[in-house]
């Protein structure tokens, strides 16, 4: 069988690469290149790909990424929304573009990343499913791919930890970086805000607190849902960020209380299950998030209405909602708004 595996020059991939090949499978390396400054993760991905002894490619997607993944980024903070580019960047790029290039040009007939997901089958349908390492599983950022494509794909993490691969990495590749990233990719060390000064002005606008104006701000773009810190606004208790209303430029203000919500708005719902085939699902509101059960589930033309069993803090539109089942991923969608 041909395989395209993803390499980024990272550990987790590379391992997964290790895997396939020691199961004899037909091995292509493959390295998206998104933005300037990656030189030396191509670099790393063509060491680990001379080190398996597999052929390796390089695919320039720089105007697409920009044009997909960094301007709907920048795009949603100047509304009042908070992104997740990683699951954008999933559906659009890796389970996209580059899937899409591979089974055309490399004629594979499975695509293999280092994600920390298993694939089984549920209600008859293969589905995506948390992996044996519950603190490090990605299946949250993989809701919006399309369902389609789950057949095509390979993801040999889902039945080990990062300890373990790390530890197995150390043995083999002693070359790579075993730091953990913990930031957006193409931020490249620059902060969120040095990187949206790029792309946003400064735009003032009032801050409120019970219909009362208490101070200015200097653009809504800097702020999200449930900020407490960083607001430079003396109340004498806390306050948190529960609101950003993007027509008024303003950032209203609350109580913890206040940032409790009922339920929410989705767009761009993805199914990774058919909603009829849903018996008792949960909600995760963004990654990490504890899971949330969820009462009921209502369309209303291409939006859908979601009610939780219990109010869930910090409801923030741009994020994406995930849905489970027994640990399989049902589908997700974009938050709108809240209900409160």
């Amino acid at each position: 069988m041909k395989i395209a595996v993803a390499l980024s020059g990272g550990i987790d991939s590379a391992i997964t690469a290790y895997i396939l090949k020691e199961r004899n499978y037909q091995l292509i390396g493959i390295t998206f290149e998104l933005f300037e400054s990656q030189k030396e993760t191509i670099e790393k991905a063509k060491y680990v790909s001379h080190f398996l002894n597999i052929p390796h490619y390089v695919l320039e997607l720089k105007e697409f990424f920009k044009k997909e993944i960094i301007s709907y980024f920048v795009d949603s903070y100047a509304k009042g929304l908070t992104p997740n580019p990683c699951a954008w960047c999933n559906r659009k790029i890796k389970f996209g573009k580059v899937l899409e290039w591979s089974i055309k040009n490399l004629k594979i007939e499975k695509f293999a990343t280092g994600h920390y997901v298993k694939i089984e089958n549920y209600k008859g349908n293969p589905l995506l499913k948390r992996a044996k390492d519950k603190n490090k599983d990605q299946s949250y950022f993989l809701a919006l791919i399309d369902c389609e494509i789950i057949p095509y794909l390979i993801f040999p993490l889902g039945d080990f930890t990062k300890d373990e691969v790390k530890s197995l990495g150390k043995n083999l590749f002693k070359f790579l970086d075993y730091k953990e990233s913990q930031n957006i990719c193409f931020l490249k060390n620059k902060t969120l805000k040095e990187f949206l000064s790029t792309y946003l002005p400064e735009k003032k606008g009032f801050v409120v607190y019970k219909d009362k104006i208490i101070g200015t701000h200097s653009g809504i773009h800097w702020y999200t849902i449930g900020q407490r810190k960083g607001l430079g606004i003396p109340f004498g208790k806390p306050l948190y960020i529960i609101d950003l209303d993007f027509n008024e430029n303003k950032i209203v203000l609350g109580d913890e209380k206040d940032l409790f919500s009922k339920g929410l708005i989705l767009e761009d719902l993805n199914f990774h299950l058919p909603l009829d085939l849903w018996t008792n699902p949960s909600a995760q509101i963004r990654y990490k998030a504890p899971i949330a059960k969820v009462k009921d589930i209502i369309k209303n033309d291409e939006e859908y209405k979601v009610l939780f069993e219990t109010p869930v803090k910090g409801v923030t539109p741009g994020q994406i909602c995930v849905f489970y089942e027994d640990e399989f991923l049902l589908g997700g969608g974009v938050i709108k708004k809240a209900i409160k």
